[in-house]
């Protein structure tokens, strides 16, 4: 048996979802979110299933998106998200056709990846 084809996409959130522009500070999710970022997923989820994943606490994550709209799940133990109208939050990296995140390097050759990172 072969597996399905993911058909998600992964969001992450500190700087693509959550403006993040203090860092870490104290693990709380302090900022209003990116601009155009709550309009995008909705968008997004019309057409794909759609999780968003973090290093952050879920449940704050989750609680922050319900108090934007969004119906959102938690404590999914599946491989594949294919759920489309709700937002899984996961602090796993599930299969996805793309994550978009903002600290992304694109992966083409180990040469091109260490010069990127200036480990060349």
């Amino acid at each position: 048996m072969t597996a399905p084809d993911p058909l998600a996409v992964a969001v992450e959130v500190d700087g693509v979802i959550h403006a993040y522009s203090r860092g870490w500070a104290d693990g709380t999710i302090y900022d209003p979110p990116v601009p155009g970022a709550l309009d995008g997923l909705r968008r997004l989820m019309e057409h794909r299933a759609v999780f968003v994943f973090t290093s952050r606490d879920v449940g704050q994550v989750t609680e922050w998106l319900t108090g934007r709209g969004f119906t959102c799940r938690t404590g999914y133990d599946g491989t594949f998200w294919n759920e489309r109208g709700t937002l899984l939050v996961t602090n796993r990296k599930l299969p996805a056709v793309a994550y978009v995140d903002d600290r992304a390097v694109r992966f083409t050759t180990w040469p091109d990846t260490l010069t990127i990172l200036g480990a060349d």
